[in-house]
């Protein structure tokens, strides 16, 4: 190894780099080295859930044997794992980038986006009108008989203009 901070890298630092990293072996290109970490973040992010690896690797759909390999860092998980993974609550952008995304969805919030997007759009009309505390779309329907309008919920859009009441002729 090449100099550290301008002296040598003494054997305590050498065994600090050898624990942080994982040698690999190449058939084709020799050795390589590659950063381990995204494996022990996968470790802690198992140990967050308070899952064992049997469990762990059951939610990914492999082994017990397969999920210690990948936490060892001697095998990659697919995609296929990782989503899992993250199905079940992890932060797999943490597992990959080391830096933590936003907050897991729990398994209501997930419940609740696949159902509502399997809804029409006046049931996510209602759904979003009943989670901001506004009222129930019964209410908010509006008749105008005298013009023959009808207007269903909110109007929000920018630089929409309603003439109510029409123009007579001036005398």
């Amino acid at each position: 190894m090449g100099g550290h901070g301008g002296g040598s890298c003494d054997a305590k630092i050498i065994a600090v780099c050898a624990n942080d990293y994982v040698i690999y072996r190449s058939h084709r290109q020799g050795y390589f080295v590659t950063d381990r970490s995204p494996y022990l973040r996968l470790k802690e992010e198992r140990k967050r859930l308070k899952l064992t690896q049997a469990a762990a690797g059951s939610i990914a759909g492999v082994t017990r044997e397969t999920w210690s390999r990948y936490e060892g860092g001697s095998v990659s998980p697919g995609m296929e794992a990782l989503e899992a993974f993250a199905l079940a609550g992890a932060d797999v952008q943490y597992v990959l980038t080391g830096l933590r995304g936003s907050t897991p969805p729990t398994t209501r919030e997930r419940l609740f986006l696949e159902q509502f997007r399997r809804s029409t759009e006046v049931q996510q009309d209602e759904a979003l009108r009943a989670l901001l505390g506004g009222q129930a779309s019964a209410s908010s329907q509006h008749t105008f008989k005298e013009v023959g309008q009808y207007i269903h919920g909110s109007v929000n859009q920018s630089g929409l203009t309603l003439n109510v009441g029409g123009s007579k002729g001036k005398k």
